[in-house]
């Protein structure tokens, strides 16, 4: 990788991403203005939805944590919120590589390390977030075909997750593609012993807030499955890699799993898409908080976290 390129890449990430989500949101026309029934749930959500941010940022510095010790907390937020609109970019790559390249710069570690660190971050968290869609959405749908079919799905997935198996597939066809040996590890029980109570929190803590929303934007109450909604529709849109941030994918799985529970079509459509503002709003404050810390570790270096 050419120096300069080396030097900035956290930093093009960072200015491409935000492009991209502008562009995305002005196409996608998101801007919607919903009737709230309910202030006092709106600000709940808004509360869980900052806590599952903060978690989010949690599971990545537990990642580092399992292979490196001398990652400042400063340089694992920055990375965290400075590169949080990295999936915007089309390719879904490019909020994995953002965060590692923000602690190459910031650390002496390499970056093809720390972006395979990045990766098995983000296998654990959309492990973990299908699991607790797919319990909701088979309650929500008494146990559908499709519900259970899913669920099949992550069990026979399981096991390629866990073991050697898949990892050393993946070397071998990158090692023909690239004409060089790659070594991608499988995931050792450290760290999933690690990383997984957090992101069991992160996940239910955001479901939590998807629940308030809605809650919020309707005048009849609804179950409590439904903040299990929004981590089944969002892995579902984070794996849609055609579509960046997932845009319109989860929110046709939002509008679907409502409708199960209940909610008109109508209703559904709207959560659905003031979702995605809602959510957006959790960026920015991400966004936001990385760039603090991002100054508090430039002007206080020599104070350890």
């Amino acid at each position: 990788m050419p120096a300069f390129l080396s030097r900035h890449l956290s930093k093009i990430i960072i200015i491409t991403s935000l492009v991209f989500l502008l562009v995305g949101l002005y196409y996608a026309d998101y801007l919607v203005k919903p009737t709230v029934y309910s202030y006092p749930y709106l600000f709940y959500s808004v509360l869980f939805l900052w806590a599952g941010f903060l978690f989010y940022s949690v599971c990545w510095g537990k990642v580092l944590g399992s292979e490196y010790r001398d990652i400042r907390n400063r340089t694992i937020m920055a990375s965290a919120g400075l590169t949080i609109f990295g999936k915007y970019i089309p390719g879904r790559l490019w909020i994995l590589l953002g965060r590692s390249a923000y602690v190459e710069k910031h650390s002496d570690h390499d970056l093809g390390p720390l972006s395979l660190l990045s990766f098995k971050e983000q296998i654990i968290s959309i492990w973990i977030g299908f699991l607790l869609g797919l319990i909701g959405y088979n309650l929500a749908g008494n146990f559908s075909i499709g519900g259970i079919t899913g669920m099949v799905i992550w069990l026979a997935a399981t096991p390629l997750i866990l073991s050697s198996l898949l990892p050393n597939i993946v070397n071998k066809i990158m090692a023909r593609l690239m004409k060089r040996d790659i070594n991608i590890t499988p995931l050792d029980w450290h760290m999933i012993r690690r990383v997984v109570p957090y992101s069991i929190l992160n996940w239910g803590i955001w479901a939590g807030g998807f629940y308030f929303l809605v809650q919020a934007l309707v005048p009849h109450d609804v179950p409590i499955l439904t903040g299990l909604c929004f981590p089944l529709a969002a892995n579902i849109g984070i794996l849609a890699f055609f579509a960046p941030g997932g845009i319109g994918i989860r929110e046709t799985m939002i509008v679907i799993y409502l409708h199960q529970l209940g909610v008109s079509m109508a209703e559904a459509t709207t959560i659905a898409l003031t979702s995605r503002l809602w959510f957006l709003f959790g960026e920015a404050f991400l966004f936001i908080v990385g760039n603090t810390a991002h100054i508090a570790r430039t002007l206080w270096r020599p104070i350890p976290d």
